[in-house]
């Protein structure tokens, strides 16, 4: 019989201490303080979305938006693949070649958000080549100055400003 008591009640232990529970009891008390959803608390909801959507609705009219448009915008597939913007988002790439073209407008706008508000990467020269373009830029001044020392036949100073040249393009080679 000591085994049967066992079997009814469920021992743990808890911080040192030995809690006992006794599934008999809590199943009826448990089922007596779970909600079931009724029918009126959805019917709210329900009521709370429409009534946000009338609001969504008067607000976007108000500016010019067109929300019926928007869903047929959103529904836009891929003749070809059969893909939609939505599923394009997701995957983070096109489906095929024919969804450039079919998402053009689209695509703008996508990467309008994504460039920070540019449409065209400008981007950046690498900081290794900050010094050779500078050396570059140098050696093309000094070779515009060489030939103005040559025009006026200063050959003295041209030639110091030829071995300036020659010392910048081993450096930038080098």
């Amino acid at each position: 019989m000591p085994d049967d008591k066992l079997d009814a009640k469920a021992s743990e232990k808890y911080n040192g201490m030995l809690k006992e529970a006794h599934p008999e009891r809590v199943e009826p008390i448990k089922a007596e303080h779970q909600e079931e959803p009724s029918w009126e608390n959805n019917q709210e909801d329900m009521e709370g979305s429409f009534v946000i959507k009338q609001i969504l609705q008067h607000l976007a009219s108000k500016h010019g938006i067109h929300l019926e448009e928007l869903n047929v915008r959103e529904e836009k597939r891929c003749p070809n693949c059969h893909m939609t913007i939505k599923d394009i988002a997701y995957k983070g790439k096109f489906g095929c070649a024919q969804c450039y073209t079919t998402f053009k407008e689209d695509i703008v706008d996508i990467v309008r958000r994504v460039q920070g508000g540019q449409f065209e990467h400008v981007g950046k020269t690498p900081a290794s080549s900050t010094h050779k373009i500078a050396l570059k830029k140098l050696i093309e001044s000094k070779n515009k100055y060489l030939q103005q020392l040559v025009d006026k036949q200063l050959f003295e100073e041209a030639a110091v400003v030829r071995d300036e040249i020659k010392a910048l393009q081993e450096e930038s080679e080098g």
